[in-house]
């Protein structure tokens, strides 16, 4: 779902004090189980390699609590065919004073959710009823997805997230109106995004997708994809606190966990974010008991006491990869995703709204299970944090120190530049939120490594294939891949299989991105100071003059006011902007087209001022910048599809 963290300030900090942190909870262990409300749903006998379990968790939930500011988590651990562990932490409602339980408070998973989407798609499979290598428009029944390239788009392509198509949320992914709840048909037709890449050549996550692929079940199915999850895998696993209805049931109220922000300095509710029309991709909301029977049912190959939710064939096949596009690092199984953890590969899918952040990840291996959730819109660094950290205690891995190639100095420069994620938006203005987006930096150090920047802390990494590379410090690796020219084109993140990136743009590089619309504005400022200092001068001008002095200054201000409004619009409304484009935000975008056809008078009295020798030359060659950093502003708004509304 989302990518709202907002967790990177306290990064650092985090890493550096955890196990101080620890080891002090540690030692307050009574008093911290009292003060956290939190209740234990009984377990089975923990396996000896874990008699520190309960210990364990406690002290790393808790530290995470203190340092990220979380209200309320839920884990289950699963082990060997048991629920080994299960207990939630903090306030379900801290207004009411309701401690969260694991077998009762609601927690939203986000896109964890999109696991029940594809193991009911698996489900129709071994039925009969879905082919993997059909066409998608097969079974759509009111709308086709459009013929843009050749090859259609199949639900492998879609287990995968290699279907082609572009980012898009704004103003229809999301809904804070319980009285305002969209069908999945409904969104799914009119909100269908661009096409940007041939099926299957990258990977770029994809939430529509993944919401098609729901749709696709219930036309299949004969039932409406909330009801087939609950007659095909809730009912089946006992999971009677899950669902995918959005609002929550009448039954479940009660029972719903409260998202927290803090604001003025204090931990206040936040509004739910209805994911209705998308609903297969991150509308899940569950508890940790009802998620250990869903782990425990995959990593018995679908069998969950005496009931099978899928034949073991089906669940081997699920679990099995299907995309990889370099064999030497992890990749994508059908919706699972594979990572890497201490040498061990797990197979799951992490999920993020704004207020909830969770997690699920098998190790199939050791019949291992892991689920969290964390409430709060900082929990994102804790659901990352917490299986590395698990694996760290239980599992430990030494690094063995890698020595770089005395050579590499010599070929570091190709891989040089700066990458991004397929994961954007090309046909609306949505394409504007690339320029906020942090790019993948690659960088040779001189020391035949070479320094990547942007995939958290910056790392330095040495070659140990062609192409591949390992964290000098940690099992990371990465990986590069070449064009139809022969020059490298590519990177693949071990553990990202949902997500390739790729070279960006030259128009979209620091340069034309940063450095000049800067440069335009602190001209545009200077515009606007000049004439207060010299506005008693105005008078005495000639009228072309004048009508130079007015145009600058109209330009000026349209540019510089469309930025402060924006800015306003956005901080306003944050994520509802997922719900609806809101009046202020398209009126903010007049002044980009104000600004444009400004911009034409700003060039003609240009040329003008010199070929009539207005003002001194220093004002000219002042004048002459203006209309530079107008005509590039206009070029910058239409690359970046900000001139003229378009987000309809």
């Amino acid at each position: 779902m989302l990518d709202l963290t907002g967790v990177k300030i306290v990064k650092q900090a985090i890493r550096t004090l955890l196990a101080v942190m620890m080891i002090s909870i540690w030692c307050q262990l009574p008093a911290l189980r009292e003060a956290a409300w939190a209740e234990t749903v009984p377990a089975t006998e923990q396996p000896e390699k874990y008699r520190d379990l309960d210990t364990f968790v406690d002290t790393v939930i808790e530290t995470q609590r203190s340092l990220l500011d979380i209200s309320a988590v839920t884990v289950s651990i699963v082990k060997d065919g048991q629920t080994v562990f299960a207990k939630a932490y903090g306030m379900a409602d801290r207004e009411r004073q309701i401690p969260a339980t694991a077998d009762k408070s609601i927690f939203w998973i986000g896109s964890t959710s999109k696991l029940f989407t594809w193991t009911s798609v698996m489900q129709q499979l071994e039925r009969g009823n879905l082919d993997l290598d059909t066409d998608v428009n097969s079974y759509l029944k009111t709308f086709q997805i459009p013929a843009t390239f050749d090859e259609p788009i199949t639900l492998r392509h879609i287990l995968t997230h290699t279907a082609g198509f572009e980012e898009g949320v704004l103003g229809f992914l999301l809904n804070f109106d319980p009285d305002n709840v969209g069908t999945i048909e409904e969104a799914m037709a009119k909100h269908i995004p661009m096409r940007i890449n041939e099926p299957g050549a990258y990977a770029s996550y994809s939430n529509y997708a993944t919401a098609l692929a729901g749709l696709i079940v219930q036309n299949v199915s004969g039932l409406p994809f909330n009801e087939y999850v609950k007659k095909n895998i809730f009912e089946p696993l006992g999971m009677e606190r899950s669902t995918f209805a959005a609002p929550l049931p009448a039954d479940m109220l009660d029972a719903k966990t409260n998202g927290y922000k803090r604001e003025a300095g204090v931990l206040k509710p936040q509004p739910y974010e209805l994911v209705t029309g998308f609903s297969p991709a991150g509308a899940m909301a569950t508890t940790s008991v009802d998620m250990a029977k869903f782990m425990l049912a995959h990593l018995q190959n679908g069998q969950f006491g005496d009931l099978q939710i899928l034949k073991p064939e089906t669940a081997k096949l699920m679990h099995s990869v299907i995309n990889q596009p370099d064999k030497r690092l992890t990749g994508m199984a059908h919706g699972f995703y594979e990572q890497r953890v201490n040498g061990h590969i797990l197979i799951g899918h992490g999920g993020d709204i704004s207020q909830f952040h969770a997690n699920m990840m098998l190790d199939k291996e050791e019949q291992l299970g892991i689920f969290v959730s964390y409430a709060t819109e900082t929990g994102a660094e804790g659901r990352s944090q917490f299986i590395s950290t698990f694996y760290d205690h239980y599992y430990p891995e030494k690094v063995e120190p890698i020595i770089p190639p005395t050579d590499f100095n010599e070929r570091a420069g190709k891989y040089a530049g700066s990458y991004q994620f397929w994961r954007f938006n090309k046909s609306t203005i949505e394409k504007a939120l690339g320029l906020m987006r942090g790019n993948i930096t690659v960088a040779p150090t001189g020391e035949n490594t070479l320094l990547i920047s942007g995939l958290g802390e910056p790392r330095q990494y040495v070659e140990i294939g062609e192409g591949l590379f390992r964290q000098v410090d940690g099992e990371q690796k990465v990986a590069f891949a070449k064009n139809d020219t022969g020059e490298v084109q590519d990177l693949y993140i071990d553990s990202a299989a949902v997500v390739v990136a790729t070279r960006i743009p030259t128009f979209e590089g620091g340069l034309f991105k940063a450095f000049l619309p800067f440069l335009s504005f602190v001209i545009f400022l200077t515009v606007l100071v000049g004439w207060i200092y010299r506005r008693t001068e105005y008078k005495a001008m000639l009228p072309g003059e004048r009508n130079a002095i007015r145009l600058s200054m109209g330009v000026a201000a349209a540019n510089i006011l469309f930025v402060i409004s924006m800015g306003i619009v956005i901080a306003t409304y944050q994520a509802k902007l997922a719900e609806d484009i809101p009046l202020p935000f398209a009126f903010a975008l007049i002044f980009p087209m104000v600004a444009a056809l400004l911009t034409v008078g700003v060039v003609y009295s240009s040329v003008k001022a010199w070929r009539e020798g207005y003002w001194r030359p220093g004002r000219r060659i002042h004048y002459s910048l203006v209309a530079f950093a107008s005509v590039y502003m206009t070029i910058f708004y239409y690359y970046w599809n900000i001139l003229g509304l378009q987000y309809v």
